[in-house]
């Protein structure tokens, strides 16, 4: 059967005592659509997408830069749930965090460890994209921070809700555990469904499935914007792992509830699907960018390395070092480079003084430095 999304049936409310629970409509189905304006995004999405494929094969080091691009990501993803760390803060040693800020941290560090983890499951043991994979990622983001009691891994065994201080009052209540299996059975039929069908409206609908289901008691968010570029990498629509949509969405976040609400509220899916169509325009748009900018500089440290003759080698060793780490303590980019501390002390000194680094802390020991022209441009 084909169903048109200009049509689409969002589901129905459950009685649930003092309140109602939305259970959404199954999606594995075959769809179709005459929007004009929706064909038209989709084009300029995959051109976008195909032109940041092109680009990330042609840039030598490419992986170094994606390491700081996903540390970007972690950082955006969980500023929507609520975290207020700079990715300068990210990558610093605990005992250098303030004390109120080292549970923001660490979630910023398990989203990145959980987004590896699943790109090394889908890259290196070509594990399918399905609920198991969403499940063990669940596991990794939620290990040792707030909602470690929430059942790590495991799809939640009670009632949850958005908004609200109890269902009764909250702006949405996901479906009942009665329905919980029977819709991540439908998800993962349709996340590997062979019915032909852009991958870019495809995984539009799941992230909007996913989320409404709301599979776990916690990190439903963070797992939603995981799934985006880890879906279009096992379909090998992403050559590699560059495409990172939580900057759009955090930047537009009360639209994007919206959005997600009016489907299923009003059964606007072509809607939200543009909407995530124009979010994937402007990330790729936008990674591209950052790419460029960080090529760029990269060349300006070359150009200055050239002029600094006696140093020039043991400087871009550092340099190299911290274009993956660049925020550094003295004894980290001695393990880094195996150059010994005394000889990073005194080249952090001319890095200083030739304002490559930024030494954060004030401190006379345990001092903190950053490459900051670079980190910038990732943030």
């Amino acid at each position: 059967m084909t169903n048109r999304l200009e049509k689409f049936q969002q589901g129905t409310y459950r009685n649930q005592g003092d309140f109602k629970s939305f259970c959404p409509s199954f999606i594995n189905q075959k769809w179709l659509w005459e929007d004009a304006e929706l064909n038209y995004l989709l084009a300029e999405a995959n051109k976008e997408l195909g032109g940041l494929n092109t680009y990330s094969e042609l840039i030598p080091d490419i992986d170094v830069y994606i390491r700081m691009h996903i540390r970007a990501e972690a950082n955006k993803s969980n500023k929507i749930e609520g975290t207020n760390t700079t990715l300068e803060e990210d990558m610093m040693d605990r005992e250098n965090i303030p004390l109120e800020k080292r549970n923001d941290v660490q979630e910023v560090n398990n989203y990145i460890e959980a987004m590896n983890y699943g790109i090394d499951r889908i890259l290196h043991d070509d594990f399918p994209f399905t609920s198991r994979l969403l499940r063990e990622m669940h596991e990794i983001l939620l290990q040792g921070v707030r909602g470690t009691h929430k059942t790590p891994g495991d799809f939640r065994h009670s009632q949850n809700f958005i908004g609200g201080s109890m269902p009764s009052n909250a702006r949405y209540v996901p479906p009942s555990m009665a329905d919980l299996d029977a819709l991540i059975g439908d998800l993962d039929k349709f996340m590997n469904e062979v019915e032909a069908m852009p991958e870019l409206i495809k995984i539009a609908m799941i992230h909007y499935q996913f989320e409404t289901i709301h599979p776990f008691l916690d990190g439903n968010g963070r797992i939603g914007r995981l799934m985006v570029p880890l879906y279009l990498l096992s379909k090998k629509e992403l050559q590699k792992p560059c495409f990172y949509i939580s900057d759009y969405f955090e930047s537009n976040r009360i639209e994007y509830y919206d959005r997600l609400q009016n489907v299923r509220e009003n059964g606007a899916m072509v809607d939200w699907i543009k909407f995530f169509l124009r979010a994937s325009i402007e990330t790729a748009k936008a990674a591209k960018i950052k790419f460029k900018n960080a090529v760029e500089q990269v060349n300006k440290y070359n150009l200055y390395l050239i002029n600094k003759k006696n140093n020039a080698t043991s400087l871009q060793h550092i340099l190299h070092a911290m274009y993956c780490q660049p925020v550094a303590t003295s004894e980290q980019l001695s393990e880094l480079t195996r150059l010994a501390v005394q000889t990073i002390n005194r080249l952090v000194k001319i890095l200083c003084a030739d304002g490559i680094l930024v030494e954060v802390t004030g401190n006379k020991r345990n001092r903190v430095f950053v490459l900051d022209d670079y980190l910038k441009v990732f943030d």
